[in-house]
């Protein structure tokens, strides 16, 4: 059902963080919402809401947090293809096209 392939999400992420972004993708599973927030040296995993910061997971790098089982047992290297939406204002601005 993924739209993206995890290699396009990561060449996106990788784009928008050598030029200064700190890109937010929210995707859709299993009925929830869930964030990943990519910095210079690391990326946070949540699910949204958040209502508790400690519910908030950092990782290495998205390989890492891709490879690792996180908040609601959500494994992506296992669940990507059942990924129902993906939304990324900083995609959509960066790569002037709708995400």
């Amino acid at each position: 059902m993924a739209k993206y392939t995890y290699e396009e999400i990561k060449r996106r992420f990788e784009d928008c963080i050598k030029v200064g972004y700190e890109p937010e993708l929210m995707i859709y599973l299993g009925g929830k919402m869930y964030g990943i927030i990519g910095y210079a040296d690391f990326v946070e995993f949540m699910r949204i809401p958040c209502v508790d910061f400690s519910e908030i997971v950092r990782f290495g790098s998205l390989d890492e947090l891709y490879n690792t089982q996180t908040v609601d047992e959500v494994l992506l290297v296992r669940d990507w293809d059942r990924i129902e939406k993906f939304e990324c204002m900083d995609f959509s601005i960066y790569f002037e096209e709708d995400f």
